[in-house]
């Protein structure tokens, strides 16, 4: 048989390799690190967004318990005859 049928039979014509013999596969890695990433930003994402609701609703609630505070202090309590009054007078003042 010749040499030449299988070139890479013969010792003198191997290359000789100048670094490691693994070659990094970064396909291997590629989506997972990929999707942690992905997952860590919409976890982020919905972190603020929760936390952007919540304050939102808080303060949605302050609002809401201001104006029925202000609702019972023009009403006031209608325990007598003058705080009827002084309500009627709030309201038709509005």
């Amino acid at each position: 048989m010749s040499q030449y049928a299988f070139p890479g039979a013969n010792p003198s014509h191997r290359p000789h390799p100048t670094g490691p013999s693994i070659k990094p596969r970064p396909s291997r890695w590629y989506i997972p690190v990929v999707a942690a990433v992905g997952l860590g930003f919409a976890g982020y994402n919905y972190y603020n967004e929760v936390k952007s609701r919540h304050e939102f609703a808080m303060a949605e609630e302050e609002k809401r318990l201001a104006r029925n505070q202000k609702l019972m202090d023009a009403y006031g309590s209608k325990d007598s005859l003058h705080d009827v009054q002084q309500a009627l007078d709030t309201y038709h003042a509005r």
